[in-house]
Formats: structure tokens, sequence, C-alpha cells
């Protein structure tokens, strides 16, 4: 376990579900939460409980999407030699008028957090 891994292996999640890689019953998943920020909601993924905010905005294709990447997450964590486990929090945050972001906090109470910038 490398704690000095965790902003990259966070970013590179965060950057990934938030990309074209992330294609949904047809649809890119990026569109959807594009048009939920657009309309003035901030939004708000906890990775660790696969809890999404605004819940009233929540599609299909979100819930999906959020199932398919959270099954993933410990192999995509541990590509890059950091245990998922080892984080107390992480959640993807895109607030009005901001880019997203993605926030975690570990077991040794230190937090990350990183900007992503090439959202669509």
């Amino acid at each position: 376990m490398k704690y000095k891994n965790i902003p990259s292996a966070i970013h590179n999640f965060g950057h990934s579900f938030l990309s074209y890689e992330n294609y949904v019953d047809s649809d890119y998943v990026i569109y959807k939460l594009n048009k939920i920020s657009r309309k003035n909601h901030d939004i708000k993924i906890d990775w660790k409980t696969k809890e999404f905010q605004p819940k009233i905005l929540l599609s299909k294709r979100i819930t999906k999407s959020i199932k398919f990447w959270h099954d993933n997450i410990k192999k995509h964590f541990s590509s890059q030699n950091v245990e998922f486990d080892c984080l107390e929090t992480f959640e993807l945050i895109w607030n009005i008028g901001e880019r997203p972001k993605v926030v975690a906090i570990d077991n040794r109470e230190k937090m990350y957090g990183k900007e992503i910038i090439n959202t669509l």
C-alpha cells in the first residue's frame, strides 16, 4: 500500500468516470451529469456507499453506471498500489459553478482532493 499514490488513484478514477469510457444504455453518463449541473444542482457521489445526490435526479443510467464502476473500484485502486479499504471516505463532488473534484480521507485522517479538469 502506497499512501503517496492516493491522489493519482482518486484522480484517475474520477477522470475515467467522467469520460467517454463511461457509456451506459446507448449514451454517455457525462451528458446526463452535465445536464444536472447546468440546471443548478450540486452533484455528489459517495463511492463508499454508492449514494448519489440529488436523489430526485437519479436515473437508471446513472444508477447502472455507479454500480458498474463501484464493482470494479477495488481493482482500479489495487492496480495503482492503493487499498480502497484504507479510504474512510471517497466522493466525487460537482458543485454549481465549479469543476468536478474527487475528495478522499484515508485511515490516517489525511485529506486528498483533485480537480477533474477535462470534463466534456
